[in-house]
């Protein structure tokens, strides 16, 4: 027997959608890669690192695995598979 106060309430398809997706926001991706927010976004604009992302109108979002790879890119001294 299950007590309702016990189970969680299943998140809307679309949230649930959007909790498993890879894509980041400008923050979350600064916070991720260790840096600052504005200086990501100076990095995208003066394309001082060249951070792959997606423009969805004026949102910009980027995918982890995407920043991993750019990451791993970065790695001085060591063969990166």
């Amino acid at each position: 027997m299950s007590h309702p106060a016990t189970q969680q309430a299943e998140p809307h398809p679309i949230l649930a959608s959007l909790l498993r997706s890879d894509l980041l926001n400008t923050e979350q991706a600064a916070t991720y890669l260790g840096v600052t927010s504005r200086t990501l976004e100076v990095w995208r604009c003066t394309k001082r690192q060249a951070i792959p992302y997606i423009k969805v109108g004026r949102l910009v979002k980027y995918r982890k695995s995407v920043l991993d790879h750019w990451l791993a890119q970065q790695t001085i001294g060591a063969d990166v598979a």
